[in-house]
């Protein structure tokens, strides 16, 4: 915890991390926050169980975890339904690790800390997150109907496309106050589950559990706070700009132009410098290409951008090889 003083209003930090991608995504994370987090607050690491499930953490995983400061706790899942539901719900159950912080603000495990930022001039309202990258949510008028509640009047614009869409927020970067997020939990499964039994959404399963944020929280009449792109900005979508840095970039799974980032690429291999032992883990998840050679970089750009004619020619297993290498 950092050693302001106590009447400094206090964070904690969760995000979900298990065996697989995952690890290595919030090794880099942890250490993200660590270098650059300058306020009151707590990480929390969120692993999910049963491990036969979700698999085992390393030690190697917990001892960098201990090194840094990490509180790593475990929370049981039992939703189980199709495998895309499953994994996403994680995050919601996450919500109820208990902390003494006065807001807990959950990331996505593909969130990169990358400046300090003073959290109290945000945040102020009981929920703050951003927009949707893009309008996502479909059926709108079904997913209400399923709750027995009225289809919001009001229209927020999506954070990059910019289209008009009810309330609907990335569950990537939220932030609840920690005495409400043991109830914001307990709506958000009930919406879950309301509207995955309606069947609403069956053609847009993937975001069931981001729509059944949104849904929770304009059932619970919460306040809530816009977050601009500064705090969850995708780098797939807008390049990064090294001189007007956001405080967390959202790396979804990237494609070979987002690469050459020179900024991305120094501070990635800062980190792990940082940290030796979690290079294994970071070239085995999304942010490996980061710490490849150049000359490799340009063989994955140059296989993406030809990517249609190679699959013709050679085959999707050798053309997917080829943009993404091996671990």
């Amino acid at each position: 915890m950092s050693e302001l003083s106590n009447n400094l209003p206090s964070y904690a930090f969760v995000f979900v991390c298990q065996q697989g991608d995952l690890e290595g995504l919030s090794l880099l994370l942890a250490a993200s926050l660590k270098r650059f987090l300058d306020c009151n607050y707590e990480i929390i690491a969120a692993v999910p169980l049963p491990e036969e499930k979700w698999g085992k953490l390393s030690p190697q995983t917990i001892a960098v975890f201990q090194q840094m400061g990490v509180r790593v706790e475990y929370f049981d899942n039992p939703i189980s339904r199709d495998k895309k539901g499953n994994p996403l719900t994680n995050k919601i159950y996450s919500l109820q690790i208990p902390t003494q912080m006065d807001k807990l603000i959950f990331l996505d495990s593909d969130l990169l800390c990358l400046q300090d930022f003073d959290p109290t001039r945000k945040f102020i309202s009981p929920f703050s997150a951003a927009p949707t990258f893009k309008a996502t949510g479909k059926n709108w008028d079904k997913i209400y109907q399923a709750v027995s509640a009225e289809v919001p009047s009001i229209r927020i614009k999506t954070l990059f496309s910019e289209e008009l869409q009810p309330p609907y927020f990335n569950s990537g970067f939220i932030a609840v106050d920690a005495h409400l997020a043991s109830e914001l939990t307990d709506m958000w499964l009930d919406s879950f589950d309301k509207i995955d039994r309606s069947g609403a959404m069956e053609s847009n399963l993937y975001f069931r559990e981001q729509v059944s944020l949104a849904v929770a929280v304009m059932r619970l009449q919460y306040q809530y706070d816009l977050l601009d792109e500064k705090y969850n900005y995708w780098v797939k979508y807008k390049p990064l700009d090294s001189h007007n840095l956001p405080y967390f970039l959202h790396h979804t799974w990237p494609h070979p132009p987002t690469y050459h980032q020179p900024y991305l690429k120094q501070l990635v291999r800062s980190l792990v410098d940082s940290y030796p032992t979690i290079e294994p883990f970071v070239k085995r998840c999304r942010w490996k290409y980061y710490l490849r050679p150049e000359w490799m970089v340009n063989i994955n750009q140059w296989a993406h951008q030809n990517r249609h004619s190679m699959k013709k020619k050679w085959g999707p297993d050798i053309t997917n090889w080829m943009i993404h290498g091996h671990s």
